[in-house]
């Protein structure tokens, strides 16, 4: 994209849904110092699946993440995933954030609910360093694998969770802010 369009390489994200949510965040673990901020929606932790064979047993949450940027700082990660989700299991969200934060020694802080208006109710636990945030999980009650927030006309959206875009964009935001300092 960068050879494509005027952009700012210092203001790089990646953001990914199922399968492009565990390609985000490989990409990530490769070349950690291209990106400033990851999001992974309802996918499974980089490295689960090497293959087509590999990528059924990971989606169920059958198979434990490897060891995720193994000696390199990688850039703070967004997890969105959904209680209900029948395609790839929560409990790869949760394995996802622990192994980021376990990348870097961070610990899981305690979990705060977070209401909005109509909107599904999520569990957002925060994974810290030092007062600094690596990995950041919300799991959204009642969202299956879908899109949150996203539009329900289109196949793999969900109107009623809280908006997964500005999660996205208000996350990313912040690691671009913090980079400046």
């Amino acid at each position: 994209m960068l050879l494509l369009y005027p952009a700012d390489r210092a203001r790089v994200a990646l953001a990914g849904l199922s399968a492009g949510a565990s390609m985000a965040a490989l990409l990530a673990c490769r070349e950690p110092a291209r990106f400033r901020a990851v999001t992974m929606h309802s996918g499974v932790p980089p490295g689960t699946a090497r293959s087509t064979v590999s990528a059924l047993p990971a989606m169920r949450g059958w198979r434990a993440p490897g060891t995720v940027g193994a000696g390199v700082a990688l850039p703070p990660l967004l997890v969105i995933h959904g209680d209900r989700d029948l395609v790839v299991d929560s409990a790869n969200a949760r394995a996802a954030a622990v192994a980021w934060a376990a990348s870097a020694g961070a610990l899981a802080g305690d979990s705060r609910v977070v209401r909005r208006g109509k909107r599904r109710d999520t569990t957002v636990t925060e994974f810290k360093l030092r007062r600094r945030t690596l990995a950041t999980l919300c799991e959204i009650d009642g969202l299956g694998h879908a899109w949150s927030g996203g539009d329900a006309k289109y196949p793999y959206g969900d109107v009623d969770g809280p908006d997964a875009s500005r999660m996205v964009w208000t996350f990313s935001s912040r690691q671009f802010a913090a980079a400046r300092r």
